[in-house]
């Protein structure tokens, strides 16, 4: 908890998820820092929390958030959430809980609300009444600025040199230092820093209509250099993680013919020098990128051709680049502006599976597709999710492989009602016929992943429990329970293993099976002269009963005799030893 009394403005982090940028944890988002950057510069003392920090304040220490709330000269908070998703470390601000916390604000303290979340609520009619609340529909950052240099309330948005002081200023700021998953320089945390390549997209004109990217009109670049100093400041604020967020199509940065062109040509140089311009700094771990337009690429094969081989190059392996198909259906196509059809997209795979099928250092592939598909676009019918599946087969039938698929479901203005039961039967098939087939090839038994990070006990989501030191010490390692983790990076795999490891701690695994959409495993390198029962019922071939011998007659040997072998151990427990065993002993 924040332990000082004196007055300060007081920024809650309602974790930001867009379309182009994240900041649910383990990442935090660039508009927050942004927040931070115009209070650092402006020399205003400040509080960082996080709305998870927050939720548990108010359930086990209402006084404190009263008594926090009462000396604070004001509150920004940033909500950002704009499509339902499933989180497992950090949950985004609801507009529930944005309302109490309006409520609990002292009459009259200056309030300032901004993200898309708070847009898209005001389009659907919220409109709360208080004093000196605003809710921005431009830049929050420019708008607070504005506030703080004049005194009124007014919608703005930063100039070119606001957005490098800020971004610069809040790469030093607490949203990054009083971050919980920062880490120590002892034990590391798994924050990863997304950082704002560009706003907009190049589909301005005629984009997406469920979109808000083309909303924020023609791109706006930052420079590779502008960039790259931005981060060398996160890196010395003890930041290891980046990725590079804000763009729509990681290939159209400074593409050309953007104002011009339906297919803007991409620029292989600038993401060349920012790339290896951010590898050339020995602090940074993982690199990854997000989202890319397989119509581009498949219009421009040749400069598209050379900037896969950069990413492939610079990026950490497991990077994932998300086409947004949408549908497979031309009807749906042309009524919503979609940004490829399925041949244009199935060009694109194929250019990326050519040179990102190898396997990197953590044991992943380096760069792969992810395919999104939206339910509830306009001129959808049940034949839509037939098309849908179809290009799906097509797609394996050749043998190319994707990383991930992610089916959403939207409702509500603007959409239409879904076919449930076509729906459902093209999500049972997808998971049945192509997850799952995916997951055993891009994670075959036997296959060593590593750097997993542990995160939750017993449950896919992190609780405030497992902040604990109950969770987190090593004498917890190897007991009854079952542990989450994931590769630090965008779309990691869920990881089980069938006993307890400390929590925020790393490990290196051996998969061992596979579910709908995780994996299983065991760590490797594992003390036969410590391990314990629990541990060796995780691997294969030892069950029950076989890890209960091998304790029992590890004791016996031990108090007979120092010498101690693998082959000797196992032969007298009555257990055949196998390849598994020897790799994770090994």
């Amino acid at each position: 908890m924040v332990e000082s009394s004196d007055p300060a403005w007081l920024v809650l982090d309602g974790y930001e998820d867009e379309p182009a940028a994240f900041g649910v944890p383990p990442y935090v988002g660039f508009h927050v820092r942004y927040v931070c950057g115009v209070l650092e510069n402006a020399n205003l003392p400040y509080r960082y929390v996080t709305v998870d920090q927050w939720r548990q304040w108010k359930k086990n220490d209402p006084a404190h958030v009263r008594a926090l709330l009462g000396r604070s000269l004001g509150v920004v908070c940033v909500a950002g959430a704009v499509v339902p998703g499933k989180y497992l470390r950090g949950t985004p601000i609801s507009l529930n809980e944005t309302q109490h916390l309006l409520r609990d604000l002292p009459v009259g303290l200056p309030a300032l609300l901004g993200g898309w979340a708070i847009r898209g609520w005001k389009q659907q009619g919220w409109t709360p009444l208080r004093p000196n609340l605003f809710l921005a529909v431009q830049d929050t950052d420019a708008t607070l600025h504005h506030f703080l240099e004049r005194g009124e309330w007014k919608h703005q948005r930063r100039t070119a040199e606001q957005w490098t002081a800020w971004a610069q200023a809040g790469a030093l700021s607490k949203a990054v230092s009083d971050h919980p998953d920062l880490g120590s320089e002892t034990q590391p945390g798994p924050l990863t820093y997304e950082v704002e390549v560009y706003q907009g997209c190049v589909r301005y004109k005629r984009g997406c209509k469920f979109c808000i990217e083309p909303k924020k009109g023609v791109p706006i670049w930052r420079t590779p250099e502008d960039i790259i100093e931005e981060v060398r400041l996160a890196h010395d604020a003890g930041v290891h993680h980046v990725r590079l967020g804000g763009m729509t199509d990681t290939y159209t940065y400074m593409a050309e013919g953007v104002r011009e062109l339906e297919y803007p040509v991409p620029n292989p140089e600038p993401i060349a020098r920012l790339l290896h311009g951010l590898r050339e700094d020995e602090r940074l771990g993982i690199l990854h990128t997000d989202n890319g337009n397989p119509s581009i690429i498949a219009e421009n094969l040749e400069p598209s051709e050379a900037i896969t081989k950069t990413l492939v190059e610079t990026l950490s392996d497991g990077a994932v680049l998300s086409f947004g198909l949408e549908s497979a259906d031309p009807s749906v196509h042309e009524a919503n502006w979609l940004n490829c059809d399925p041949a244009q997209l199935k060009t694109a795979i194929r250019l990326i599976n050519k040179y990102g099928k190898v396997r990197g250092e953590r044991g992943l592939p380096k760069l792969l597709p992810g395919l999104n598909f939206i339910a509830g676009l306009n001129g959808e019918t049940e034949a839509t999710y037939g098309m849908n599946m179809a290009l799906l087969r097509d797609i394996r039938s050749e043998g190319l492989l994707l990383r991930r698929i992610n089916i959403r479901q939207v409702e509500g203005e603007g959409f239409q009602a879904i076919p449930t039961e076509a729906f459902t039967a093209f999500k049972t098939a997808c998971r049945d016929e192509i997850d799952k087939p995916l997951l055993e090839e891009l994670f075959p038994l036997g296959h060593v992943i590593r750097d997993v990070h542990w995160e939750s006990h017993d449950g896919r989501t992190r609780l405030p429990v497992h902040e604990t030191e109950l969770h987190r010490t090593p004498g917890v390692h190897g007991k009854a329970g079952i542990t989450f983790g994931r590769q630090i990076g965008a779309y990691p795999i869920l990881v089980g293993v069938e006993y307890k490891i400390p929590l925020e701690s790393q490990s290196n695994v051996m998969i061992t099976g596979h579910g709908a959409r995780s994996i299983t495993g065991v760590e490797v390198g594992l003390d036969p002269l410590t391990v314990t029962e629990k541990q060796l019922e995780a691997i294969p071939g030892i069950g029950k009963k076989s890890a209960w011998n091998l304790v029992a007659e590890r004791a016996k040997l031990l108090s007979k005799s120092k010498d101690f072998s693998l082959e000797d151990w196992f032969g007298r427990a009555g257990v055949p030893p196998n390849d598994a065993i020897w790799h994770i002993f090994g």
